[in-house]
């Protein structure tokens, strides 16, 4: 039986919509796993308890939740520590860790590197493509250093805005022009995000955009473009691209509308044309950012002038796209869990030490300088 520990919630703004997908994968009954659920609060603590899969508990967490303990990463060991009333009721060691976390802490790169220290092999992409991902900024470098095409884009930082705004705002009224979109840098979904119209309503939108996010994104608003989504996953070293949905909406897809509300992604026939340029772009783009496991690749197309831009990438996607693959969840599951084993495995072959004389050099050389 293998432990796997599903890590979730967080400090992020998309809490509540990483503890639905981790209900999703623990309501899998997978033979030969054992789901621990590891419950990150808002406030960064680990937890665990006897009732943490049922999506009750979470109502009232505090009220609700039964046998809680916290739970402590031990760095070296592969172990996770059970502690309740201060003393330890149990040590395990996680065979994975299963990712389902969005957004801060669990999506940018620090979750994955505390994983590493601790030897504990997971799903997500690693440390440094995670954070590459997260920040849009980042993930739009590096697709331009792989030539492909994304919305034309400024970027700032909080204080470089305050101590420049009006000349700034004058250079996104030149090289972007408006309609725009201003978007929080390292934020998902569509927290934080608006589209701007006009000059006259930038600075308190760009304003908005600060109270989530110490850096920001205008990008140009491509008229009237369809926006498409392709997971892709690796396994048994191939990747595979899931089908293709295309989001109905109007100018974006907001928070609301993408969790609270009936409105679903529809799959739309498109040309063969257009889909491999999707399917192959989206394995280009996994590529580019150096990605693992399961990502979800968000596209925009502007139809007018036939062109096909890279939007963002999710490298924990919700629900980790289990529907858009034509397999079930347990298998996605499977594979994710797999695969990361074995990428902990290879890694593992990799050579961390290198015998040298440098501490006894050091220790001689001081010796010389205390002689003087």
């Amino acid at each position: 039986m293998k432990n796997i520990g599903v890590f979730y919630g967080g400090k992020s703004v998309e809490h509540d919509i990483s503890i639905i997908t981790a209900l999703q994968a623990m309501s899998n009954e997978i033979s030969g796993y054992n789901f621990i659920p590891i419950y990150m609060t808002s406030d960064g603590k680990m937890l665990s308890g006897d009732n943490l899969k049922d999506g009750r508990t979470y109502l009232n967490i505090d009220k609700n939740i039964k046998n809680q303990c916290e739970v402590v990463i031990r760095c070296g060991s592969g172990k996770v520590s059970f502690f309740k009333k201060n003393k330890i009721k149990k040590e395990i060691i996680l065979d994975c860790a299963l990712l389902c976390n969005h957004g801060h802490g669990g999506e940018d790169g620090c979750l994955q590197g505390l994983l590493e220290l601790a030897e504990i092999p997971y799903t997500s992409c690693d440390l440094s493509s995670s954070a590459n991902c997260m920040d849009k900024d980042l993930t739009k470098l590096c697709l331009k250093a792989f030539n492909i095409d994304t919305s034309a884009y400024l970027h700032i930082c909080k204080d470089e805005y305050k101590n420049g705004k009006q000349d700034f705002i004058a250079l996104v009224s030149q090289k972007i022009g408006f309609p725009c979109i201003i978007k929080p840098a390292t934020l998902g979904s569509s927290v934080g995000i608006d589209v701007c119209d006009d000059k006259d309503k930038l600075e308190s939108i760009i304003e908005q955009a600060f109270s989530y996010d110490n850096k920001i994104l205008i990008e140009k608003f491509v008229t009237g473009a369809r926006e498409f989504c392709c997971a892709v996953i690796k396994s048994s070293n191939r990747l595979l691209s899931s089908k293709i949905t295309e989001v109905e909406k109007g100018k974006f897809y907001t928070f609301e509308e993408k969790y609270l509300s009936e409105k679903k992604s529809i799959e739309k026939k498109l040309s063969k044309e257009l889909q491999k340029q999707i399917k192959d772009c989206a394995i280009k783009a996994y590529k580019a950012l150096s990605c693992f496991g399961v990502v979800r690749v968000d596209f925009l197309y502007d139809e007018e002038n036939d062109k096909l831009y890279v939007n963002e990438l999710n490298s924990i996607p919700g629900s980790l796209s289990f529907n858009m693959f034509d397999t079930s969840f347990s298998d996605l599951i499977i594979a994710l869990i797999e695969e990361g084993i074995k990428r902990f495995e290879e890694r593992k072959k990799i050579v961390y030490k290198f015998n040298s004389k440098a501490i006894e050099n050091y220790i001689e050389f001081s010796k010389s300088l205390k002689i003087k």
